[in-house]
């Protein structure tokens, strides 16, 4: 990593106290996200992977880690540096790497709301280890349970015909993990999580969705993406509004998406990479995931999602409040990502992002002024 102060980056990095969603609001500058994560594979190499998480087992110590593969489907979209390892057992599991000299700050609330899913029915991960980072040269690694099945992803490139019942059986899941209260809204506190305990950082639902909302707007407003006058329209829609009184938060994935959801063809067998995990509105998890696909495949996942809960009547105004927060901070990221990564890609998911705005100006009366 070039000249940038680690014990800094780390602090900041790790600070989510104005954090709507991790990804997009971690304070860290463009310069050093592309930094940090551009080469985040090749600096941590299997065999100190191997004597570092060797040192910690009790029993059924590593047998081997594969060679790293970035095409796997357990590559796909992580922020972390993927390995797939064997156990004297014959076991596999999964470690997950936090770039090299990179604090993760969220490995024991992610580790402990999977665990809180597992016990109450969910097919979560169970955790082997958790490391600290320790030194500069040390690595933040997380050692889990491998759940079988595969992604939903990868295995509707094949089955493509098997959609509608997938997606139904997503919203099924999704109601059921929303059965699980938590304490708190937003991002949990790392430090509670140690002790065992999952609890949000906001008092309030309104605390949660206006986090980073400045920032998100401010850089949309930069890069033209909105006009300064409609980024202060979107801002008044949070400030107290009376929708956001909500005081039952549940356990939100916050990233329930095809590439983090395995399945054995007929049924949801894994829900994995809880790193966004939040507690919050069962609204917003519907209205984040709808920001990942196209509008038609909600209806499937709606007759799943209520069939197993009664659907509010305030759904609507909810869940396109929800959708406008979600989407104004999935273009902040992607206006940063492609600061330094001008993928073909992120270009298409911006000009997506910029269609949504447009439909959701309307729906809320607040102008054609989207660029």
């Amino acid at each position: 990593m070039p000249d940038f102060n680690l014990k800094d980056i780390n602090n900041r990095i790790c600070d989510r106290s104005d954090c709507f969603y991790w990804q997009t609001d971690r304070k860290i500058s463009v310069e050093e996200a592309a930094s940090i994560w551009k080469d985040r594979h090749s600096a941590i190499t299997n065999d100190e992977l191997f004597s570092k998480i060797n040192s910690e087992l009790s029993s059924d110590k590593l047998k081997y880690i594969e060679p790293l593969d970035l095409d796997a489907q357990t590559s796909v979209g992580n922020v972390n540096s993927i390995r797939i390892g064997v156990l004297e057992s014959g076991k596999q599991v999964i470690i997950r790497c936090h770039p090299k000299g990179v604090k993760n700050g969220y490995f024991y609330s992610e580790s402990l709301a999977s665990k809180l899913a597992l016990d109450n029915g969910i097919p979560a991960y169970k955790t082997y280890i958790i490391h600290d980072l320790n030194s500069d040269d040390d690595i933040s690694y997380q050692v889990i349970e491998k759940l079988p099945g595969d992604s939903i992803e990868f295995y509707l490139k094949e089955h493509p015909e098997k959609e509608e019942q997938l997606v139904y059986e997503m919203g099924k899941t999704m109601a059921k993990l929303h059965r699980i209260k938590v304490e708190g809204f937003g991002p949990f506190d790392n430090e509670e999580a140690k002790n065992g305990h999952l609890v949000g950082i906001f008092n309030t639902l309104n605390e949660s969705m206006n986090a980073g909302l400045d920032e998100n707007l401010d850089r949309l407003v930069k890069y033209n993406i909105l006009t300064s006058e409609i980024a202060k329209k979107m801002k008044l829609l949070f400030e107290k509004n009376t929708l956001l009184d909500y005081t039952d938060p549940v356990l939100i994935h916050n990233d329930f998406a095809d590439w983090n959801l395995l399945t054995d063809g007929s049924t949801i067998c894994g829900v994995v990479d809880w790193d966004e995990c939040v507690g919050g509105h069962p609204i917003q998890e519907i209205a984040c995931w709808s920001t990942f696909f196209n509008p038609e495949r909600i209806n499937s996942f709606l007759k799943g999602y209520y069939s197993e809960t009664k659907k509010p009547d305030n759904f609507d105004e909810l869940f396109q409040l929800f959708r406008l927060r979600y989407t104004i901070s999935k273009m902040a990221l992607r206006i940063k990502r492609y600061t330094y990564e001008q993928s073909p890609f992120i270009k298409d998911m911006i000009e997506k992002g910029e269609k949504h705005l447009k439909e959701l100006s309307e729906i809320f009366n607040l102008s054609d002024d989207i660029k």
